[in-house]
């Protein structure tokens, strides 16, 4: 499928669950590969040192554009392949030391693991204040 950007979808599977559209949470798999098949980056080859599901805000413009809409093809469950023309992916300033190219356009294989809502809340741990030592009633 032909996105009105110009990215084209491979869905593979759909998937059944909720759709990664736009304002989701979407947690994911993914594996980007240039078309000469030199893959570049993923999350589930131990040799990129990040595995586990990537997580994030669909539409925010947190990743880059291809990726982002390609997501929203796919249903939790659901896999399929993006194939990214370089001006929605990296254009002219891929990141540095990345094996990408300038200009080259990219293919991410995609497999949507969760769709939430939203994204969780992020505890953070407020400092209990510290007591104040009361001199007056000191030991000797």
């Amino acid at each position: 499928q032909k996105s009105p950007s110009g990215i084209f979808v491979q869905v593979l599977n759909p998937g059944s669950g909720s759709l990664a559209d736009s304002g989701k949470y979407v947690s994911l798999n993914y594996t980007g590969i240039t078309l000469d098949g030199k893959k570049f980056d993923s999350n589930t080859d131990t040799t990129f040192q990040h595995v586990g599901p990537l997580s994030f805000i669909v539409g925010d413009g947190q990743m880059v554009k291809g990726f982002d809409e390609g997501v929203r093809f796919l249903r939790v469950g659901g896999t399929g392949r993006v194939y990214v023309p370089s001006m929605l992916a990296y254009g002219a300033r891929p990141r540095p030391g990345s094996g990408i190219k300038p200009f080259e356009h990219l293919v991410f294989d995609l497999a949507i693991v969760d769709v939430k809502d939203k994204a969780p809340e992020v505890k953070t741990e407020v400092p209990t204040p510290k007591r104040k030592l009361d001199m007056t009633q000191q030991q000797k």
